[in-house]
C-alpha cells in the first residue's frame, strides 16, 4: 500500500530584491521571477517580510501568480492566482506567510499587491519562497 507524505522542500530564496521597498499602498510591484521549470515543484510557502510599518485598519497584501509566454508577463492586474492575508496595525516588522500557494512548471512569477493603507518601508522587505512537492511511498 502506498503512502503521501510531504517531500524534503528545497531552501528557501528571496525573489523579490528590491520590489518591495517603498512600494506605494496601492501599487502592484514588478515581476518577481521564480524558475520552475526544472524542479517541477508543486507548492511553495511565500514568506513576506517587511520592515517596520503601521498599517491601516483593514489593510492587507495580495500575491499573485503571473504566467509568462516567449518571456512576456500575462495581465499582472489578473493573475491566474491570488492569495489575500491581512496586516496587524500595530507599528512593527511584519510576517505575512502565505501557505500552500500554487506553482507550475514554467519560468514564470508573482507581484505583490500593497493595500496596507501605507507605503512599505524603504528596506527590509523580502519575499523568500520554499518549494516542496508531495511524495508516495
Amino acid at each position: 500500500m502506498a503512502t503521501a507524505k510531504w517531500s524534503t522542500s528545497i531552501a528557501a530564496t528571496n525573489i523579490a530584491g528590491t520590489a518591495l521597498n517603498s512600494l506605494a499602498n496601492g501599487s502592484t510591484s514588478s515581476v518577481m521571477t521564480y524558475d520552475n521549470s526544472s524542479n517541477r515543484n508543486l507548492y511553495a510557502r511565500l514568506t513576506l517580510d517587511l520592515g517596520s510599518i503601521t498599517p491601516a485598519t483593514g489593510g492587507s497584501v495580495t500575491i499573485r501568480y503571473v504566467g509568462r509566454y516567449s518571456g512576456t508577463a500575462e495581465d499582472i492586474t489578473t493573475g491566474l492566482e491570488s492569495y489575500v492575508l491581512p496586516l496587524t496595525t500595530t507599528t512593527s516588522v511584519k510576517k505575512v506567510i502565505f501557505e500552500m500557494v500554487r506553482l507550475y512548471p514554467f519560468s514564470d512569477g508573482f507581484v505583490l499587491l500593497n493595500n496596507s493603507g501605507v507605503a512599505f518601508a524603504a528596506s527590509g522587505n523580502t519575499l523568500n519562497l520554499e518549494a516542496y512537492n508531495e511524495d508516495v511511498t
